[in-house]
This record gives C-alpha cells, structure tokens and sequence, in this order.
C-alpha cells in the first residue's frame, strides 16, 4: 500500500516591529505602514491526503478555539476542493486575540501546503485580504514592509549575522479586540516609515527600530494598563535594547543581542507573571 504523504510545519507567529496608523479609508478599514517579522514561534500545522476535508484543533487552546470562528475553513473555502481532501491537525500553541496575527498565519498556512496538495494557484489578493488583513504578510515568513490595510508588501533584506537578535515574546493571558483597539485610535495622518535605511549591521537596524513607533500601543494601554505592567518589566530587563507591544496587543516583546540574555529575561518573566505565556527565538531565521 501506498504510504499517504504528509507535511508538516510551524505556523510562525507575525510580530509588528513597529505599525504606524497613516490614515483611514472609506470602508472603515485603517491605513498602515508597518515593519512585520516571523520569528520561529507559532502552532503546527499537520497534513496528509483524505477523501474529505477533515479539521482537528488540538493543544492548550483547542477548546477555545473551537468556540471561535476559524479563519482555516474559511481559507479553505476558498480553493476548489471538489473531488478533493485533506486531514488537517492544528496543535495551537499561539494565544488567541493577542496580536500575533496567529488565525491569520494559520490560513496562509494552510492555504499554501492545501495548494501544493491539490496542485492550485493561491487565491487572488482581494480573496486573501477579505480572510484577514494579516493574511498576505503571512503568506511568506520573510521580514517585509506591510502597508495599504495589509495588500502592499514589501520585502526587507535583514541584517546580516551575528550577530543575531532574539526575541522574548510575553503575553498574561490577555485578551484584546483588534476592533476595539482601531476604534479607540484618535489620530490617523501620523508620520509614516519613512524610506527605509540599508540594514547593514543590528546595530542599524535596533536604532531605526527605536525611532518607531506602535500606535495602537497608547489606546491599547489606556483600556488595558495591565498590559503596561508586563511591557515594563520587559523593558527593564537586563540587556533589553528595546521592548514594544505586538499589533492590538497584548502580547509585548524584547529584543536582545544575546542569547543568554533573552533566556534570563524569559526565566524573570515567568516569575513576575506565573501564568504568562512566554517565548523565546531568534528574530530571523
């Protein structure tokens, strides 16, 4: 008998190095001009052929996902799959509402291995946008410049190694609504990206970093100060170059130049917040 082939991989987590509201469209949508990474963090995504289309949610958040509407089978749906099928395994690790973009990431995901399968070209952007703003950015795990409500990308060359920045990704359980967050926002014409410099050492690359900016970071901290707490902790630890909250929130992160540094402060971190999720993982790889 013929062994099913199968694949699997890590539906990488999307982190905003920075995410600048620039304006507001017609449709309601905002407009943005953003710096998005993919760190090696995320949830598995497993595969193999089936005569039907077949989802499982697996892991510590399976339950909660359940009661969620799940961008997959929309992703799905997008693709002729008459005729066709896939057992799907999704093994969420990532936290919900927390400004990874991770329901994003997971039907980019499996919009490029279900393509591969059934031998399909990818669907068109406005398809793809219309699943989520997130979801062309994710479609690669390149760092890119993310702009228009999430349609204009734009590859960035990393900087070179070493040395090489790692990331402590942390989120207190906290759930945040993108809506709520975009509906809190007061300014929309802020100052965009700019041109971007030439990445040529990390050192180049943390201090633009630090002339950036979140804007949803203030109005997500005047509903959610808690969030705060968390960011500042970050912030203090030893050998933080710089600390920032992640799309919506609330997940925040740190960037280090050192390994040893990143693993301390995630050891820190879990004892000031027992119940966080915490992560560590080179920024690029």
């Amino acid at each position: 008998m013929k062994k099913k082939q199968s694949f699997s991989r890590i539906s990488r987590a999307k982190v905003n190095l920075s995410l600048h509201v620039v304006g507001k469209r017609s449709d309601g949508y905002h407009c943005l001009d953003s710096l998005v990474a993919f760190p090696r963090v995320g949830d598995e995504i497993s595969m193999e052929p089936s005569r039907n289309i077949d989802l499982k949610v697996v892991g510590r958040l399976a339950d909660e996902l359940k009661s969620r509407e799940n961008l997959v089978l929309s992703a799905i749906n997008l693709l002729n799959h008459d005729g066709k099928g896939a057992s799907i395994i999704l093994n969420k690790d990532l936290p919900i509402s927390a400004g990874l973009g991770g329901g994003s990431s997971n039907a980019a995901l499996v919009l490029r291995m279900l393509t591969k399968l059934w031998q399909q070209p990818l669907p068109s952007m406005n398809s793809l946008i219309s699943l989520g703003s997130d979801v062309p950015a994710c479609l690669d795990w390149h760092l890119k410049r993310m702009q228009g409500r999430g349609e204009i990308l734009e590859k960035v060359v990393e900087p070179p190694k070493p040395p090489t920045i790692w990331i402590v990704l942390a989120n207190n359980r906290e759930k945040v609504s993108t809506g709520i967050i975009f509906n809190a926002v007061q300014t929309f014409n802020n100052e965009g990206l700019g041109i971007l410099p030439i990445f040529k050492t990390a050192e180049i690359f943390l201090n633009y970093l630090r002339d950036q900016r979140n804007d949803l970071e203030a109005p997500a901290l005047k509903l959610f100060p808690q969030i705060m707490t968390l960011l500042n902790t970050i912030r203090n630890t030893s050998g933080c170059k710089i600390s920032r909250m992640s799309g919506s929130g609330a997940t925040c992160f740190g960037l280090f130049l050192k390994e040893s540094d990143a693993q301390k402060a995630s050891l820190d971190l879990a004892k000031s917040f027992p119940k966080a999720w915490i992560r560590v993982a080179q920024l690029f790889s």
